[in-house]
């Protein structure tokens, strides 16, 4: 599997307007531009799986394969009780879902932060860090998201 180039912290910076993912209280950050539509956890068929998914949401005559992660993003065979949302991914190569606790847009960019030595490991989709409220959250993107979701699968899938 060919894995994302990493991306710089000055296209991170480039982008003014985030999401913020919340999964078993964890923030994740992804570009909003991203985000292509909430849905209902009651829209996901679980009749109609990709390899490693929760199921699927139709949508404009397309199925998009739903995954569920853990905060730590490791993959999840069932919903927790504290997700309430799906949230359709598209960065125009990579599309599916992923179920969420919480989903809320950033009204103002948040300050990006360089990830330290010790987390920039070739395989993260950690990006950079983000000081939200004085708490500290991952960014990501899609294209990630994406790759850490083959990896899983590949590698026998997680939990």
């Amino acid at each position: 599997m060919n894995r994302p180039a990493p991306t710089t912290l000055v296209e991170l910076r480039a982008i003014r307007l985030f999401a913020r993912l919340t999964l078993d209280g964890r923030q994740w950050l992804l570009p909003q531009t991203e985000i292509y539509s909430l849905e209902s956890l009651l829209d996901i068929d679980q009749d109609v799986r990709a390899p490693h998914s929760i199921g699927a949401i139709g949508l404009g005559g397309e199925w998009w394969p739903v995954y569920c992660l853990s905060g730590e993003l490791q993959r999840l065979q069932q919903i927790p009780d504290s997700r309430r949302t799906c949230t359709l991914l598209d960065n125009r190569a990579d599309r599916f879902g992923l179920v969420c606790d919480q989903v809320e847009t950033l009204a103002e960019a948040p300050r990006l932060l360089e990830l330290p030595a010790c987390m920039k490991l070739p395989d993260s989709p950690i990006q950079a860090l983000a000081l939200i409220d004085g708490e500290l959250g991952c960014v990501t993107t899609t294209e990630h998201l994406a790759a850490l979701l083959a990896a899983l699968m590949e590698g026998g899938g997680g939990h």
